[in-house]
């Protein structure tokens, strides 16, 4: 016995082999661009160090009173550069009020704690180390600017950098240290960096990483689903066309039943399904065939026996046995068209499919069902031919003549055309009589099915014709449809084209 598999299983199994694949991306890119100690310790703060080193580096040459331009000229689109001395005063950049939470960590003085950290603020653990005051007078000489160098030997810890989230109006603050010196005197000071969002600009927050990485993931997320999505709905597709052919009659359709999980359950129950109903469908058919065949020698009788009664017959008891040889007759009429119904269904199954001139059998058709009064149109090619049995076919197409010849004869002419039509032979019969409501088209060829539910003699049959029509169709490996004219009827048989037949 298989081992099913259940399919919410599999469905939870990849969600979780997703989820991991994600959840790994994520901390790939996220440890990369923010370490877990500080948000402002990975990229993001060597992305603002290595600007602060190349602002200083600029600094060297210049006069002081330059140095707001140079900060101008270098800084990105909305972010706006300062540096600022350890007292709190300008040095470069805009002549702008700092947050009193951005001033209080610049005038810090060295070993002694910042200022508690507000929501928003982030800060990697070290001591401060800004210097002593500053003392920067006029006239100084020029001092000389470069980058903090990094510690050498023991000694205090080098001055940190920080993020700041100021708010009224909300405001990020990047603080770099920075040294001015002139020898032997050294200065520190802070570069700041502000901005009033971090994905303002690629400057705080590359947002390429986090892109290349969640396309990334969807492609992995791809990798995973579509294999699993596509063997889901090849296998429902599977079973859609397995079970249209069955609603179709087709009983020897079967289903894809070879998965291990609930669809596969479901296309094994779906197979024995059609095995019951194929079984059943045709024991019913066996059934009919044998009640009618075993009808059909008393109502002989029956019909023989009225016709010698009417011969010997007064001229008052004549009237009465027409009578009960019209209902023998009815009843024999019932008989054949079971017998005809039973016998295609049955028999058509092993029918021989052959190469069958179209215009032959069109005209013995016509010539069997048609009156001397009724006018019927043959546009057929003499040439044109389709892959069937002669004998259903012809069948088929005497129902469908009869049937029209019995709705339509005097509303005007009946037509049997046929003409090649996508890869297939259309073999029609039209006429222009009423035609059928929309809503009766689709039953039309189901057994026992009447427009006219009242089923007095008068109106026709007992609903076998066009059953037989569609049995002898489907015999033939064709397929037919009905639609309405204005005015009219048009059933069409679509046939296959004869072996070899390009």
């Amino acid at each position: 016995m298989k081992t099913r598999v259940p399919l919410y299983a599999k469905i939870l199994l990849c969600l979780l082999l997703n989820l991991l694949i994600l959840a790994a991306a994520a901390w790939y890119f996220l440890s990369d661009q923010f370490r877990v100690d500080s948000v402002f310790a990975g990229q993001i703060g060597e992305r603002v160090q290595n600007a602060a080193n190349a602002v200083v580096a600029e600094l060297k040459g210049p006069p002081s009173l330059e140095w707001t331009a140079i900060l101008a000229r270098r800084q990105p689109k909305g972010v706006t550069f300062y540096i600022y001395a350890p007292d709190g005063r300008p040095l470069a950049g805009p002549d702008d009020t700092l947050p009193p939470e951005v001033h209080q960590r610049i005038t810090a003085p060295a070993g002694r704690p910042g200022p508690p950290q507000r929501e928003g603020g982030f800060r990697p653990g070290g001591p401060d180390d800004f210097g002593g005051p500053d003392d920067f007078g006029e006239p100084a000489p020029r001092p000389d600017i470069r980058p903090v160098p990094p510690p050498q030997g023991p000694g205090p810890a080098a001055p940190r950098r920080e993020l700041i989230r100021t708010h009224g109006p909300e405001r990020y603050w990047a603080l770099v240290p920075v040294t001015l010196s002139t020898p032997p005197n050294r200065r520190p000071s802070t570069f700041i960096a502000a901005s009033d969002t971090l994905l303002g600009s690629d400057f705080f927050l590359d947002l390429r990483p986090f892109l290349w990485g969640g396309i990334g993931a969807l492609l992995l997320s791809a990798l995973i689903w579509l294999p699993f999505v596509r063997s889901i709905t090849r296998s429902v597709r599977k079973m859609h066309v397995a079970t249209d052919r069955i609603a179709h009659g087709e009983f020897d359709a079967r289903a894809d039943d070879h998965r291990r999980d609930e669809l596969g359950a479901l296309g094994d129950a779906i197979n024995r399904m059609a095995h019951r109903l194929g079984g059943y469908v045709s024991g019913q058919r066996r059934f009919l065939g044998d009640i009618a065949h075993e009808l059909s020698a008393p109502i002989a009788r029956l019909q023989m026996g009225t016709s010698i009664l009417e011969q010997r017959a007064t001229a008052e008891d004549r009237e009465r046995i027409a009578d009960v040889r019209e209902e023998v007759e009815h009843m024999g009429g019932l008989v054949n068209e079971l017998l005809q119904f039973t016998r295609a269904s049955i028999g058509g199954k092993l029918a021989n499919l052959t190469s069958v001139n179209l215009r032959d059998i069109a005209e013995k058709a016509v010539h069997r069902e048609s009156g001397d009064t009724t006018r019927i149109a043959i546009l057929i090619p003499t040439e044109l031919c389709a892959n069937a049995d002669a004998d259903l076919l012809q069948r088929a197409l005497g129902n469908l003549i009869r049937n029209a010849i019995r709705y339509a004869a005097q509303a005007g002419p009946i037509t049997v055309s046929a003409a090649p039509e996508a890869g297939r032979i259309a073999l029609r019969v039209s006429d222009c009589g009423p035609g059928i409501a929309p809503e009766d088209l689709p039953k039309i060829f189901d057994p026992f099915y009447r427009v006219d539910t009242a089923r007095v003699r008068e109106t026709g049959g007992v609903g076998l014709g066009l059953a037989i029509v569609k049995t002898c169709a489907e015999a033939c490996a064709a397929t037919v449809t009905a639609r309405n004219l204005t005015p009219g009827l048009e059933v069409t048989l679509s046939l296959a084209p004869p072996t070899g037949t390009p």
